[in-house]
């Protein structure tokens, strides 16, 4: 191979291109569809979500096409797709991806496993799709000629899950927020409650988000209530941290409402996959169409403290004592800036 010859398969682009956003219209197809039990939605979401990991890391190892392909996919954002066709999509970029990529492919540095095994693992989640989903056929004719492809330890029902166990999501969350730049632990005590995730930012930025409370609700049925993220809020104003709350399954509308005016961070398994920690969400979109009423955002719909408290010094809606919300979206400064990079804003108080 010379100097300028790319390690990557011509169309490659182009494949990978299809190949993501039909992972993402089949995301908000299953997202959608209420025709489905609970437990194939759930397996479903799961299976595509473990299916596109090895994939981004994948992605990762492999180097940047030279050129950007030209070609636009037909498919409008936000379509829906059927599942027969999508599943069939996502096994024929994947095995074009193994069958294309040359055997001079990059080492795989501190990663466990080659570009192409990552790809072969995620053919294998993606197609056990078609044991959950009904309207897709079981068998695959795009796999019917690869012996490499190995379906006897792919489970839905991913261990760390059951009654009361939701060590697999928690695990999940922990590995993000070591991606975002923090050290997290799970199954953590606060006096006579656990927590399911704490995290500390590695490198401080003098926010309320550099302390982190995060409780995981991996469920089948039974929507979020205002209960559960109660006792969030309760244990992340205790540890002085921001709540954090990743969900499988659906918020009840006085719980979304809350989260918002709370200002939690609502996390579900596709926002695990972000650059970054999703800040919170502060507005609802509205159901009119050319209405131009003001848009109420959370800090100015959750109201104010009692009468009596208002004249008090330090009587602010905060998460970590030092720190006081700047403008009506979601963020905070620091009350004192001549201090230790490093320290808490509350230290001395």
């Amino acid at each position: 191979m010379t100097g300028n010859e790319s390690p990557l398969p011509d169309g490659y682009a182009d494949h990978l291109r299809s190949l993501t956003e039909t992972i993402q219209a089949l995301r908000g197809t299953l997202k959608a569809d209420h025709t489905l039990s609970t437990d194939q939605r759930l397996f479903a979401r799961r299976l595509l979500y473990l299916a596109n990991e090895p994939i981004t890391e994948a992605v990762r190892l492999l180097p940047e096409p030279a050129e950007e392909d030209d070609s636009v996919d037909d498919r409008p954002v936000g379509s829906t797709v059927e599942y027969a066709e999508a599943v069939t999509t996502i096994e024929q970029q994947l095995s074009w991806l193994l069958r294309s990529l040359r055997t001079e492919e990059p080492a795989a540095h501190h990663y466990d496993e080659a570009p192409t095994e990552k790809f072969t693992t995620a053919l294998e989640y993606a197609t056990v799709l078609r044991d959950i989903l009904s309207s897709v056929p079981e068998d695959s004719p795009v796999l019917a000629d690869r012996e490499d492809i190995n379906l006897d330890n792919v489970d839905p029902h991913v261990g760390g899950r059951g009654n009361g166990d939701g060590r697999w999501l928690e695990y999940q969350l922990e590995r993000a927020l070591g991606r975002w730049g923090y050290r997290a632990a799970t199954r953590q005590h606060l006096y006579s409650m656990e927590i399911d995730v704490v995290a500390r930012r590695r490198e401080k930025q003098q926010q309320p988000s550099d302390w982190i409370v995060a409780q995981c609700k991996d469920w089948t049925d039974d929507p979020i209530t205002p209960t559960a993220l109660f006792r969030l809020c309760t244990v992340a104003f205790a540890c002085r941290a921001v709540p954090v709350l990743c969900h499988t399954t659906e918020l009840t509308p006085r719980t979304e409402k809350l989260a918002r005016e709370l200002e939690v961070r609502v996390l579900e398994l596709p926002d695990l996959e972000r650059a970054k920690l999703p800040a919170p969400q502060i507005a609802k979109p509205t159901m009119e169409f050319r209405e131009w009423e003001p848009q109420y955002r959370a800090r100015e719909h959750r109201g104010m403290f009692p009468l009596m408290f208002r004249s008090e010094p330090g009587k602010r809606f905060s998460y970590v004592p030092g720190f006081k919300p700047v403008g009506n979206d979601a963020d905070y400064e620091p009350i004192e800036k001549d201090r230790d990079d490093d320290a808490h804003p509350a230290a001395g108080h």
